[in-house]
Order: C-alpha cells, then sequence, then structure tokens
C-alpha cells in the first residue's frame, strides 16, 4: 500500500507540475469520456476494495514444505532469486518511469495542451495501480522468493508475501511507457522520432520487469500479465480520447455478481 501511496502521489506530482494552456489537441475532452473513465474508476477501485483482503501470513512449517518443483518450469527460475537491493532499484526506476510523461512538456504542442495530457495520465495511472489488485486478491500466490532459502524468514511470513499475482510496477511501468509513446504519436504524427520514444520508454518499463524478477518478488507469468494489463490502459485511455475515438469506450460493468469493466466498440 505504500508503494501504491508513492505511486500516485508522483502522479499528482506530474500534473501540479503540468502548465495549463489551450491549443489544438489531437484529444478530446468531455462528460462522455472523462465521466465514464471516472465511473470506471470508481468501480474498479470499489470492485479491488471488495476481493482485496490481508491473507493469513504463511507459517514456518508451511514454507518448510514448500517445493520449488511444485512450479511450472517456465516460472522455476524466479525461486532462484532474491535481492533487497534490486527491489529497492526497481521502485526507484519506476519512479523514474512514472514522471517521465514530464518529458512530453518540452514539447511545444504537447505543452500548449498540456493540462489533457495530465488528465489523460492520471486516469491511465489510476487503472494502471488499481487493476493488479484483482489478480491479488483473487489469486492466492505465493511470492518466489518465499521458496528460497536465502531470503529472511520474517519477509517470508508477511501476508504481502502472498501476493504475487501479478506486478503492480510493472502494470505502471508499462502503462506510463506505452501512453507517453502514443501521445507523443498522436501529437507528431509519422516522425521518426516516435520510434526512440517507443524504444526508450519500453526499455525502461522492461528493466523494471526484469527487476521484479531478479530481485524475486515475481514469476515471469506475473510480470507478463502486468505488462500486457498496463500497455492496454495505457493505449486504450489516449485512444478513446482521440478525436474521432467515440468508437472506443469503457464503462462499468454490472453484470456479475462484483463491479466489473466493459470495454465496447462501436461498429
Amino acid at each position: 500500500m505504500n508503494r501504491t501511496r508513492r505511486i500516485l502521489f508522483l502522479v499528482l506530482l506530474a500534473a501540479a507540475l503540468a502548465s495549463r494552456a489551450s491549443g489544438e489537441s489531437p484529444y478530446r475532452r468531455g462528460w462522455s469520456k472523462d465521466g465514464r473513465i471516472a465511473g470506471v474508476s470508481a468501480v474498479a477501485a470499489v470492485g479491488a476494495v471488495l476481493v482485496s483482503g490481508t491473507p493469513e501470513p504463511l507459517a514456518a512449517r508451511e514454507i518448510a514444505g514448500l517445493s520449488r518443483e511444485s512450479i511450472n518450469p517456465f516460472d522455476r527460475g524466479a525461486t532462484w532469486r532474491y535481492s533487497d537491493r534490486i527491489g529497492d532499484a526497481s521502485d526507484v526506476l519506476l519512479g523514474a518511469v512514472v514522471i517521465a510523461p514530464l518529458a512530453l512538456m518540452l514539447d511545444e504542442r504537447a505543452r500548449a495542451d498540456g493540462e489533457t495530457c495530465m488528465l489523460l495520465y492520471a486516469e491511465t495511472m489510476a487503472l494502471a495501480v488499481i487493476l493488479p489488485a484483482f489478480g491479488k486478491g483473487t489469486v492466492d500466490r505465493i511470492r518466489p522468493f518465499v521458496y528460497n532459502p536465502d531470503a529472511p524468514m520474517d519477509r517470508k511470513t508477511t501476508s504481502d508475501a502472498r501476493k504475487s499475482f501479478f506486478s503492480r510496477h510493472t502494470s505502471v511501468a508499462f502503462a506510463s511507457a506505452v501512453f507517453v509513446s502514443t501521445v507523443y504519436g498522436d501529437y507528431h504524427p509519422g516522425s521518426a522520432a516516435g520510434r526512440y520514444v517507443w524504444a526508450g520508454s519500453l526499455l525502461a518499463a522492461a528493466a523494471v520487469g526484469a527487476m521484479r524478477y531478479e530481485s524475486g518478488e515475481h514469476f515471469p507469468t506475473d510480470i507478463i500479465t502486468g505488462a500486457v494489463a498496463g500497455s492496454a490502459v495505457g493505449y486504450i485511455v489516449p485512444r478513446i480520447h482521440r478525436a474521432g475515438g467515440e468508437r472506443l469506450s469503457l464503462r462499468p460493468d454490472f453484470t456479475g455478481c462484483r463491479p466489473g469493466l466493459a470495454l465496447e466498440l462501436k461498429l
């Protein structure tokens, strides 16, 4: 939860530093778009609270009975990883990735539309932070370092040690990377610099994922799921706001037993 608060603080700081101005924009704001996204975020937050909880920490005897062989071969390598230093470094790199969209304010077109950019980014980050809570609250997956005898027992016996799926760090990192790359491309369609923005931002996001693996915090499938979820949010939010993007929308969904989200494409 402390990490989540730090991420949200950085988002709010980025919004506060952005300049207010007006000008031609490839995006359209309004209650039909932003009201729905606010509703989606609220529903997602409520749903996350409903499914989230504090799982019972593992007992020492339960940890002693765990076996790496019970982990699928693709994920098993993560059980040999553990490093507090790399885990702390992933927090620092994530902070840098989260504030990276401020670089858009160096661009004249984006700076003239700074208020809209920061609104879209705040919506993107809210969803990227909230979505992993559904996995953590419903999938009781033990973190890789719990299987590693080199990791301290006091880390293994926390409730957080049972919240491996899926990676919030990776979700947020890829949401930011895809957002900044998509938005830059919308302001500068066809620009050769766009490929470098994509490459640099995705490389930084992938580095966050790699650090979460090396620190023993997440399995590869946790990281891949976070990357997919974050990338989807980072693309969909700007796409919904793009001029002519009315065919695509997010809305709350109450058809199930818990609040959910629905993505609509009007043909």
